[in-house]
């Protein structure tokens, strides 16, 4: 198997008189698995997703095995090109894709990406959890396309592209989309593996993604916990917990951190303003102003409260902006 940094754009398609973009002054050296790409326009998170709207000139992406100190917080990130072709390496393979097509890569593992020419694309980055794969599993999943235009990959491949065309309102439109962006990444790649992998696998994956719905379903109930998920699907507590295992999180801290993404849902919709902070900590099984506050704050780094006032401050500030600009006009 080639290593990362012997890979050379030539090999992808046909040989050309320009110097590859490194040589261009074009180089990005990603460090850690969250990195921000540059060129990065937009950027907003939701729960385990954090959607990106990236442009620029030609350039590489390289993450070197060297730089890869801790594969559990790896990532899976899904590329789909707006505008310009996208090469990724990884895993043995390369692939090239160009709109309307998808691709992904896993940060755990060295990659090279490159954008060979002027590019627009959407970046989505997922934990390896919410799509019930393990680092193991992606490897047969890196640097293969889907071809964006039928079944599930064209429902997500046109989704991702309006969230460009709709960029004034990223903010709110990943919040309110974002559970569908991460159940279409999770069912594209459920499809995937069902291709590629043995059936215990597709069976491991296909119990992460039921337990992982039922918990969605059913996050008002206070009697949702570990014990209760695992009944319901027929399995110890202790199996339970060694699937959660895997990528590096307890059954308990995954439910909690769903709660808290709910409620950064619904503290960040306009329509739902008129429910006071404490109520929408309710609506997702989070009992107690106090507690609730606490554990918002600990995930976010604000109160609910706070959150919301800089949510309609940052609005307001928009229409001011927006009103100025015609006044002038």
């Amino acid at each position: 198997m080639q290593r990362v940094s012997e890979v050379r754009p030539r090999q992808v398609r046909r040989c050309t008189a320009d110097p590859p973009p490194a040589e261009r002054g074009g180089l990005q050296i990603v460090r850690n698995h969250e990195e921000i790409l540059e060129g990065t326009t937009v950027r907003h998170r939701f729960g385990e997703v954090t959607v990106s709207l990236v442009q620029g000139g030609p350039r590489e992406l390289v993450r070197p095995g060297r730089l890869i100190a801790d594969g559990r917080r790896a990532r899976l990130r899904v590329c789909r090109p707006l505008r310009g072709e996208v090469w990724v390496f990884q895993d043995g393979r390369h692939g090239v894709v160009r709109p309307p097509q998808l691709i992904s890569f896993d940060t755990g593992r060295p990659f090279k990406v490159i954008m060979p020419e002027e590019f627009r694309m959407v970046d989505v980055m997922v934990t390896h959890s919410l799509v019930g794969l393990t680092a193991t599993d992606t490897q047969r999943l890196t640097a293969r396309a889907w071809n964006g235009d039928q079944g599930v990959a064209a429902l997500l491949s046109g989704m991702l592209e309006g969230l460009d065309r709709h960029g004034e309102e990223v903010e709110t439109a990943v919040d309110l989309l974002g559970g569908s962006v991460a159940g279409l990444t999770a069912v594209l790649f459920a499809e995937r593996m069902r291709e590629v992998a043995p059936d215990s696998e597709i069976a491991r994956q296909a119990l992460m993604l039921r337990i992982q719905a039922h918990v969605r379903e059913h996050l008002a109930e206070p009697s949702l916990s570990p014990n209760e998920v695992a009944r319901r699907h027929n399995i110890s507590l202790r199996y339970l917990q060694k699937i959660f295992q895997e990528f590096g999180v307890s059954p308990a801290r995954w439910i909690r951190d769903e709660r808290l993404a709910r409620c950064r849902t619904e503290l960040a919709d306009p329509a739902l303003d008129h429910l006071p902070v404490a109520l929408i900590g309710e609506r997702a099984g989070l009992y107690g102003a106090s507690h609730f506050s606490r554990l918002f704050r600990g995930r976010y780094g604000v109160t609910p409260s706070e959150f919301r006032k800089e949510r309609r401050a940052m609005h307001h500030l928009d229409s001011d902006t927006v009103s100025n600009a015609g006044a002038r006009s």
